[in-house]
């Protein structure tokens, strides 16, 4: 008899994974070498990084659909090879290679969310009493990845390894955390569950979509998203704008990593204790208070006011996913869980295009203000969708 692991043993090890598998937002660091050896320019770079995105999203569709039928213990797995043969397959890159590039981190992104949806689904139904608090330390690994696992890259990078090594050691790494980890997420016995609680229920992914709370929330959390994304993919230079120094510039884009990852945790406990709507009005109150910080901190040239802003957009970032994660639960059931949360995490698909859009606009202008007031008036609408949504889950509850 395979042995069932606690749900504490299973956090534990979902949140591992997830600090291997969150390196995808590390890009800024893994893409140096192309950009030095090959002479591809950040057109190239970026189009990769919105790749990534994307094939994230399709992945934990995938995912869902591969978990429900077969279970955690083959979606992991495969998942892991999945990323690991992107990772590995770049070493046969070269200069006139771009589009094999493309295809690297297609399959990293899709494994990676393949991974990630089935890890999520496998731990948080787990948690039916504290839904928001364990997805939020799990993200806060994926939050955190891009400072711890990117900064040992860089240093593997720097060695003699090499980037080819560099790049099959996290391959490995990929595979390694799928295979091992998803040993501790085996889920208890059906007569165990049976006596813990009772029959799953809940909505299938084609009556989700025809209810007006996913639609609410999908584009409060797809504006949350692409605010996030959209200045964090700018944040050096946001902060160089602010008149930071090289240094102090690259050095908030760590900062930011570490408040994505205590945001998470913080809006994860906010939402078990006080509901989803309390957390993604204090969600869309921190956005907006940092947007409006950091117009005024540019305008000034106040640096320490501009890079304490993005920071803040950092902490509100790490609210987004968690608060998807555990809103899923609520508001859709655990039956079918994996599923709905692929396709409410398909909010991020915007994201891969915010920070394009952030970039042309600071192109166009000369300054960041421009993007920071887009983002804050396209978050002031969520926050009035966040009042509509209260009122319909209100009516759905007194039914």
């Amino acid at each position: 008899m395979e042995k069932a692991y606690s749900r504490v043993t299973a956090l534990a090890s979902g949140t591992a994974m997830l600090l291997v598998n969150g390196l995808i937002y590390a890009w800024s660091i893994f893409s140096v070498p192309f950009s030095e050896q090959f002479g591809w320019s950040s057109a190239i770079l970026g189009l990769c990084f919105t790749v990534i995105l994307i094939s994230f999203c399709f992945g934990g569709l995938l995912g869902g659909l591969i978990t429900g039928r077969w279970g955690a213990g083959v979606s992991i797995p495969l998942g892991g090879a999945m990323s690991c043969s992107g990772f590995f397959l770049c070493v046969l890159l070269r200069a006139d290679t771009v589009w094999l590039l493309y295809v690297c981190f297609s399959l990293a992104g899709l494994g990676v969310g393949i991974v990630y949806n089935a890890i999520m689904g496998a731990v948080v139904c787990r948690f039916p009493d504290k839904k928001g608090t364990a997805s939020g330390i799990m993200l806060m690994g994926f939050g955190a990845s891009s400072l711890l696992m990117g900064s040992a890259a860089a240093a593997l990078m720097a060695s003699p390894i090499g980037w080819k090594g560099t790049y099959a050691a996290t391959g490995a790494a990929l595979l390694a955390s799928a295979v091992i980890g998803g040993l501790f997420l085996r889920a208890p016995t059906p007569a165990r569950q049976e006596a813990d609680s009772a029959p799953a229920e809940g909505l299938t992914p084609a009556e989700v979509i025809r209810t007006p709370s996913f639609w609410l929330y999908f584009m409060i959390s797809a504006i949350g998203s692409a605010f996030g994304a959209g200045i964090i993919g700018h944040a050096r230079y946001i902060a160089l704008e602010a008149g930071a120094a090289a240094s102090l510039a690259t050095l908030t884009v760590g900062l930011i990593s570490v408040m994505n990852g205590l945001g998470r945790i913080f809006f994860g406990m906010l939402y078990d204790r006080a509901g989803f709507r309390p957390a993604l009005l204090c969600d869309a109150a921190i956005f907006l208070a940092a947007g409006l910080s950091a117009i005024l901190a540019l305008k000034a040239a106040a640096t320490w006011p501009a890079l304490l802003a993005m920071m803040a957009c950092g902490f509100s970032y790490g609210g987004v996913p968690t608060i998807s994660s555990a809103a899923t639960g609520e508001f859709f059931g655990p039956a079918w869980y994996g599923k709905n949360f692929s396709i409410v995490n398909l909010n991020i698909f915007p994201a891969a295009f915010a920070s394009a859009i952030a970039g042309a606009m600071q192109t166009a202008s000369g300054t960041y203000t421009g993007a920071f007031l887009l983002f804050m008036s396209l978050e002031t609408v969520a926050a009035i969708l966040i009042l509509i949504l209260g009122r319909v889950r209100k009516r759905l509850e007194t039914r």
